[in-house]
């Protein structure tokens, strides 16, 4: 029966070396750099390499986090970084960027490739696509129900008849947002979650009238009640939170799931085992145990088990428990007791004559079979004087102090006549055969599945129901990605959520000869199309998709979208506005023919990456992407210069999908399907429906409004920022950066009603493409009058 991986965080050394001695399978850790946990101790580059030959010995694997976006001139030092782990044997990365994860599977295909919950896998869409592109493992989102897993497990599956592994999180804290979609402490505290910087505003007080409370802090997670549930649905890894936490609380947390783990496989194995029928309810002991090791006040099961409740939440209080002395003192002397030595016997012969040889064996506390190796060194010398004893032999070959070896037994077969044999060469004989013992080791390991990799048993692009495979790695060189002219091509694209907003475009449209590509959010669409029935001339028409799609019980979104599709066929609409890859997916199953542009939560922020979109979508699909929130434009510079001088000859000029930056709108700060109106007003009773928009608001500790969208018929909410981007003052540097590269310039609007769409629409028109002094000035005042701000155009995203 194979069984679940028990997955553990290291923040250091010793808490890995602390997981493993509490029964942990395999540790997930971070080094110096390109970790979704910068503020972590992390470890060296030397220790990560110890790490994973340690793991090894002991039969155990290493997981690299690798989940953050990489800047365009990063890529040389991820390289860098990556590359002697890689060879050290790393068993996998964690991965979010799209451009990494292509990175690692040209450079090192015996690495695994895990899709990081970054990624916002929501089902089995979006599973697909990874496995196809060369995945072995997907990490999806932590708001997916336990039915959504199951689904991914039993449709997504290799050619070798193999299910996608699936690795969840099983215990410690939650985000309130789908993780990666998450720009909070980006936009509102300069310090990016994609970058692995998170300041969790998500656990500082909002105020709803005028209650202060702490609406977007979830209850942390613990599920030792549920194993059995989660091990019957396909979860092939349980991980276990907390990078940033103490030693104590890996090990303790660890120890207590390795104990209810096994007692769940010691239940299976018996001949009375039924599925579905083995329930494990942890001792109060063991409960004590985990609620005094970094808890918060109150815990929950997270998502597995419902959409969302206002009883997931620490509404009054989000901190952490006091931690137990006591019980970290027992953790302490029982599991961070250091590195475990291996057990090994010895036995020599020493002839005169002969090279001396030594024969080092496993004592078998590590393997069923006894691992055995023998070293020879220099001919046996017979003594001219005072002969070497039996204790003068064994003194040398004894010295295990700095190998990962402890000698247990040592038995020496001397020549009677006497003997001699120089320190240093006894010295170097015993080196060589540690040496040798250990890559024995690891070797069996591997021979026995421990530490192999994925390339043994899958290929990339084998996928069931796959569409692409990446044999042809020059896939920026096929053809041209758009067609357009520059003579008819799109001056500018706006964004709208409702009729109203639409309206107001197609009265500013009509007043001008320039084209229009407009983004009309999918209610237009399903709710009523008649205003799609006279567009003007000058206007093509994107439907812009959800934010979050998924297969819930009350909700089919697959359906929706084909659906959705159909109408804009019916219409004849130009094309869609892509949020996440699980629409990607329906998209092309479905076969349409529209165009298809990312949406910027869809993060292309290195050549690399987009790169890996196109082999994904087809250079006939997709015709444009939009450049990342959180790039500065010298990033967005250094990014699309890579793309027009031909980074490794990959692409030229003609070969480049347009690309469309943001110079208005409210950036969604938080996708979730936690919901603040159901928390703090009550649920609308609409969940599953289709119905408008609904509105309500947070204050935060400054007196800044937050606008929130609740989206009931997804039963999501979309938290925005108090104020919107606004770039007019930056007019200038941005048609610069236009004349350089294929830019569209973005106008997004959220909460804006008729009028304020009129107004913003004109200004910027006129600043943009009707520039004199004088009418920029009078644009300036219009645009001034609102409070904005110009987000991370001119500074990083750290």
């Amino acid at each position: 029966m194979r069984k679940v991986e028990l997955l553990a965080p290291a923040g250091n050394y010793e808490t890995m070396v602390g997981a493993f001695n509490a029964g942990a399978d395999a540790v997930y850790l971070g080094g110096q750099g390109f970790g979704a946990r910068a503020f972590a101790d992390n470890f060296t580059n030397e220790e990560v390499i110890k790490a994973i030959q340690y793991a090894h010995l002991h039969g155990k694997k290493i997981y690299l986090t690798v989940n953050t976006l990489l800047k365009e001139n990063e890529i040389p030092a991820f390289k860098e970084f990556f590359e002697p782990f890689a060879m050290a044997g790393l068993d996998g990365a964690i991965i979010q960027d799209f451009g990494v994860f292509r990175m690692i599977r040209e450079m090192f295909p015996w690495v695994e490739l895990h899709v990081s919950t970054q990624m916002t896998i929501t089902g089995e869409g979006g599973a697909k696509h990874l496995m196809e592109l060369g995945a072995k493992r997907i990490v999806p989102a932590r708001e997916l129900s336990l039915s959504e897993i199951e689904n991914i497990h039993n449709n997504c599956k290799f050619s070798n008849g193999e299910s996608v592994e699936i690795e969840a999180f099983i215990h410690g804290a939650m985000c309130y947002c789908y993780s990666g979609a998450c720009l909070f402490s980006s936009m509102v505290g300069e310090r990016s979650g994609n970058r692995g910087r998170c300041a969790q505003p998500c656990r500082l007080p909002y105020k709803s009238g005028k209650r202060e409370c702490y609406p977007l802090s979830l209850k942390d997670m613990c599920m030792v009640d549920r194993i059995p549930e989660l091990i019957e649905v396909g979860i092939d890894s349980f991980k276990i939170e907390g990078r940033m936490k103490k030693p104590e609380y890996a090990a303790g947390v660890t120890s207590v799931y390795r104990k209810y783990i096994d007692r769940y496989y010691e239940l299976a194995e018996s001949d009375s085992f039924e599925k579905g029928k083995i329930k494990l309810d942890a001792s109060e002991a063991d409960k004590k145990i985990l609620s005094a090791l970094y808890l918060r006040s109150e815990i929950g099961e997270g998502y597995y088990f419902r959409h969302n409740s206002k009883d997931m939440v620490t509404i009054d209080n989000p901190a952490y428990n006091g931690s137990d002395e006591n019980v970290l003192n027992t953790i302490r002397e029982k599991y961070l007791t250091g590195e475990k030595k291996i057990k090994v016997n010895l036995t020599g012969r020493f002839f005169v004559g002969e090279p001396a040889t030594i024969t080092i064996e496993t004592d078998g506390s590590i393997s069923e079979s006894i691992i055995s190796v023998t070293k020879t060194g220099d001919i046996v010398q017979e003594a001219l004087k005072k002969p070497m004893s039996e204790d003068d032999i064994t003194k040398q070959l004894s010295k295990f102090g700095n190998t990962w070896f402890e000698l247990k037994d040592i038995s020496l077969d001397i020549d009677d006549k006497g003997i001699f044999a120089a320190n240093k060469s006894l010295n170097e004989l015993r080196r060589n055969a540690c040496e040798a013992l250990l890559n024995a080791i690891i070797n069996n390991q591997k021979t026995n599945g421990i530490c192999e990799s994925s390339e043994d048993t899958l290929s990339a692009g084998s996928v069931e129901n796959g569409i692409n495979s990446h044999d042809n790695k020059e896939v920026m060189n096929r053809q041209a990605v758009t067609d357009d002219t520059d003579s008819d091509r799109d001056i500018l694209a706006v964004s709208v959520m409702n009729n109203a907003q639409l309206t107001s475009v197609f009265k500013h449209a009509s007043g001008t000869d320039k084209s229009l590509r407009i983004y009309a959010d999918s209610r237009i669409i399903e709710f009523d199309s008649n205003e799609l029935k006279d567009i003007p001339s000058n206007v093509s028409i994107y439907v812009s998709l959800p934010y979050i799609i998924r297969n819930e019980s009350f909700f089919d979104g697959h359906k929706e979208i084909r659906e959705i599709l159909n109408k804009a066929d019916d219409l004849n609409l130009t094309g869609v506005l892509v949020r996440n890859l699980e629409e990607l997916y329906v998209i092309k199953e479905s076969g349409y023919k529209g165009k298809v542009v990312l949406d910027y939560g869809l993060y292309i922020w290195n050549h690399e990456a987009l790169l890996l979109y196109k082999e994904l979508c087809g250079d006939d699909v997709l015709k444009a992407f939009n450049l990342p929130l959180e790039l500065s434009l010298h990033e967005m510079n250094e990014f699309l210069d890579s793309l027009y001088n031909g980074s490794e000859g990959e692409c030229d000029y003609s070969l480049i999908p347009e690309a469309g930056l943001m110079v208005y709108g409210r950036v969604p700060m938080m996708l979730t399907a936690g919901c603040v109106k159901n928390t703090l007003e009550g649920c609308s009773g609409n969940r599953g429906r289709l119905s408008d928009y609904g509105m309500t608001s947070l204050v935060d500790r400054t007196g800044r409004t937050l606008p929130v969208t609740y989206d009931c018929q997804h039963c999501m909410n979309i938290i925005w920022n108090s104020v919107p981007v606004s770039l007019f003052k930056k007019a200038k540097k941005i048609r610069r950066f236009s004349d350089k590269y294929n830019i569209l310039y973005r106008i997004d609007f959220t909460t804006e009603n008729e009028k304020e769409v009129s107004e913003i629409l004109n200004a910027y028109n006129g600043i943009f493409y009707n520039h004199t002094d004088k009418k920029s000035s009078e644009f300036d005042y219009i645009l001034s009058q609102q409070d904005y701000t110009t987000g991370h155009f001119e500074r990083s995203a750290d």
